[in-house]
Formats: structure tokens, C-alpha cells, sequence
């Protein structure tokens, strides 16, 4: 049993507090302009254990929607924690899967969504929000490129 304990802390991830590995996140992102929704996202380098992001959802000429994101180190693992415009909530969401281009964090107690998933694919940057709502499984996919930075 002990050996096996040994070897279970061994092959942990070895992902979990290195925010570096973030680093594909980095940079401004925007939806396609087909269509009267146009969203885009911004995220820092990842520095002092910490990235910050902010996304902002445009109707025309005017601004609908907007978030400020974090992702920080804590202990051992790396938390997404989003605030939606000026709500006081903070609900935050574990990262749970990392490879070199994609990023998963979950939060399974979490209304809705329960994952939200980040995969970057070239100068695209594909995020999702999935999870359960009202008892069936919704998936929301935001599809970004780059572009300059303001």
C-alpha cells in the first residue's frame, strides 16, 4: 500500500502550479464581426502566479456584457475565477486538464456552467462554457482570433 501511495503522489500532474503553461492564453482575442454580436478577450502574461483577462460583449455599438478573469496560484493548484460585471459573487474553477495548447477547469457544484475550456489552435483561440443546466447538458462555444492589442 505504501509503494502504491508513492507511486499515486509521483504520477500527480505535474501541471497544477505552473502558470507559465498558460502562456498560450496570452494576448487579445476577438469573435468574427458576422452577425450583431461581436465579443473579445484580453489576457495578460502569466507573472507573479497570477493572469488576468477581461472580455467584453458588444451589441452594436454598445457594450451588453462584461467580466474580468483571474487565474491564480493557489497552494498547489491553479483556480479560473471569473466576476461578471460588478457582482460581488466569486465562484471559482479548478484546473483539472493542461496540455500544451488546451486548458480545462472545472467546478462540478457550479450551477451552470460547470467547465469552462480554452483550446488554441494556430492564431484561434477556442473557448467553451459546458456543463449541466436545468438538468440538460449546454454547451456554449466562443471562437476567437487574434488580434492587436489596444
Amino acid at each position: 500500500m505504501r509503494k502504491l501511495l508513492l507511486l499515486m503522489v509521483t504520477i500527480l500532474p505535474a501541471f497544477s502550479a505552473d502558470l507559465a503553461k498558460l502562456d498560450f492564453m496570452a494576448g487579445c482575442w476577438a469573435t468574427a464581426a458576422a452577425g450583431p454580436m461581436k465579443i473579445d478577450e484580453h489576457w495578460s502574461k502569466p507573472a507573479a502566479g497570477n493572469m488576468l483577462g477581461y472580455s467584453r460583449t458588444f451589441k452594436g455599438e454598445r457594450m451588453v456584457f462584461f467580466e474580468f478573469m483571474r487565474l491564480e496560484v493557489k497552494g498547489d493548484d491553479v483556480f479560473y475565477t471569473p466576476r461578471i460585471g460588478v457582482s460581488p459573487k466569486l465562484v471559482s474553477f479548478r484546473l483539472i486538464k493542461l496540455t500544451g495548447t488546451e486548458a480545462v477547469f472545472e467546478n462540478a457544484e457550479h450551477d451552470f456552467p460547470q467547465r469552462i475550456l480554452y483550446r488554441r489552435e494556430g492564431d484561434r483561440l477556442n473557448a467553451a462554457i459546458e456543463g449541466r443546466d436545468k438538468g440538460k447538458e449546454r454547451r456554449e462555444d466562443f471562437p476567437y482570433v487574434r488580434v492587436a492589442c489596444p
